[in-house]
């Protein structure tokens, strides 16, 4: 029982710290929050199950954010497996987001706002190959050996994803703009 507590403490103790930063992960991943939620928990678990494999005074973030990564990967490809199901009363489903808005830990709440709808959108057309790596530079901080590490790839292909998936962004978002302004300008002439 003693070890039980001495491995759990030691757990919380590593991992706890990294809840945010997971969570930012997973929320760009899945851009929903319930779902967000849900993946860091689920990391949580197997993190904690599977901490018995963890060598001491290695890369503990690392190690988490390749959990986490599994986790949504999983999750996706379920859901992708999975029929959706349309809820059968719209009124409880507002009343549950309206509860659920409000009762939020004001962190989330900050991240949600920081959010840019066009980013979130153009980020979830990115093929995941290239997704991965850039999150977890952009928003993990992580270096380009550190994110190799967590992909099992050579930091030699992490740079040539990252350096792909900032250029398809910047196009994106680009066009989008573009698309945006010219729309505007043909508003304004018609008027």
């Amino acid at each position: 029982m003693k070890f039980f507590q001495n491995r759990r403490k030691e757990f919380e103790k590593l991992s706890l710290p990294l809840g945010p930063e997971l969570f930012r992960l997973a929320y760009w991943r899945m851009a929903n929050m319930q779902d967000a939620e849900d993946v860091v928990q689920e990391a949580y678990l197997r993190g904690f199950r599977s901490f018995h494999t963890f060598q001491s005074g290695t890369n503990i973030k690392a190690w988490m954010t390749r959990i986490l990564i599994n986790v949504v990967n999983d999750t996706l490809k379920k859901r992708i497996r999975q029929p959706d199901v349309l809820p059968m009363d719209d009124d409880c489903d507002q009343s549950l987001e309206q509860h659920s808005a409000s009762a939020r830990d004001p962190e989330v709440q900050l991240i949600e706002n920081e959010i840019r709808p066009d980013l979130l959108e153009a980020l979830q057309k990115l093929p995941t190959d290239l997704l991965q790596p850039l999150l977890l530079r952009e928003l993990q901080e992580m270096t380009y050996d550190e994110i190799a590490t967590v992909l099992s790839i050579p930091t030699g292909t992490v740079m040539s994803r990252l350096f792909r998936a900032r250029r398809l962004l910047r196009d994106r978002l680009t066009n989008k703009v573009s698309k945006h302004v010219k729309r505007e300008v043909e508003d304004h002439e018609m008027q």
